[in-house]
């Protein structure tokens, strides 16, 4: 297999987790607040990635000083994410908030622009422009019904390029399971401060089934997550991101009966095919730079 090939592989699992995980946090969601899903969802998965990790003699390791603060930093933008994106999913059409998701591939390139300098020319500067026209059909702000969680989303959008462009600058001995550790460790304790002023719920076997599944998928989600940023080429296998809208697309009409109307459906199409042309863009670029 390919460093390609898994990479993409490794992404369409990444997406499907995420993705799974944030339909039964929305469910569990109907009669629990975010602040305690979260608590009971961190709990159990740091106690099962720090026991993999103990396992695995993870803290025995010697890590450099500046993979450590990256790894803070990271486990910080992690915790945020998951508040504002699973605060935007259980207001707003599942899909369209997944969708508003994918305009990450274009962030990043912008991050990468100013943060490493990297050169972004005409082409790739209009394909953004359109792809951010996608996410405000996907918004609609002219509609009566405009959901000002969006612009929760687009929060959770920033966030996670941060935490992404920071994955890509960790040392190569960094295991993959230490970040992931530190993340399920951080959204935790972020949930702690938020349950300060948040009135408990009594919990049924419903919501706790729903709450082990979205454990049990975040768990792949974190750990493919750092395992992508890290394998191939990350102009090809950012593509596959989009196939989480099609993964949202299924869910939120089997779960929540949901179907984006013509205009988001616009938005979403737009996106994707912006987000695509601009990675195949991208890889040329990169490809044209190594030869020279």
């Amino acid at each position: 297999m390919s460093d390609n090939f898994r990479g993409a592989l490794l992404m369409m699992i990444c997406m499907s987790a995420f993705v799974l995980n944030d339909a039964f946090v929305r469910l569990a969601g109907n009669s629990l607040p975010l602040a305690q899903i979260l608590f009971i969802r961190g709990l159990l998965t740091t106690v099962v990635l720090l026991i993999f990790a103990i396992y695995r003699g993870l803290f025995s390791l010697t890590v450099p000083k500046r993979d450590k603060w990256r790894i803070f930093f990271r486990s910080v933008a992690e915790a945020l994410t998951a508040y504002f994106f699973l605060t935007a999913v259980m207001n707003m059409p599942f899909a369209n908030v997944t969708a508003i998701l994918q305009i990450l591939p274009m962030t990043v390139t912008l991050a990468a622009a100013f943060v490493f300098k990297e050169r972004v020319g005409y082409f790739r500067i209009t394909l953004i422009i359109i792809g951010f026209f996608g996410v405000i059909l996907i918004i609609n702000p002219s509609a009566d019904g405009f959901n000002l969680y969006a612009i929760y989303a687009l929060i959770a959008v920033f966030l996670i390029t941060i935490r992404d462009l920071i994955t890509r600058q960790l040392s190569s001995e960094v295991p993959t399971l230490l970040p992931t550790v530190s993340a399920s460790i951080g959204v935790l304790l972020f949930s702690v401060i938020l349950m300060i002023n948040t009135p408990l719920q009594p919990l049924n076997a419903q919501n706790i089934i729903y709450i082990f599944l979205a454990a049990f998928f975040i768990i792949f989600g974190y750990y493919t997550a750092v395992l992508v940023m890290r394998s191939g080429e990350i102009s090809f296998i950012s593509p596959f991101r989009y196939s989480a809208i099609l993964f949202a697309l299924i869910l939120g009409f089997i779960f929540f009966n949901e179907q984006p109307n013509k205009t988001a459906l616009l938005g979403i199409v737009i996106v994707m095919l912006s987000g695509i042309i601009l990675m195949v863009r991208n890889r040329a670029v990169q490809k044209k730079i190594t030869r020279e």
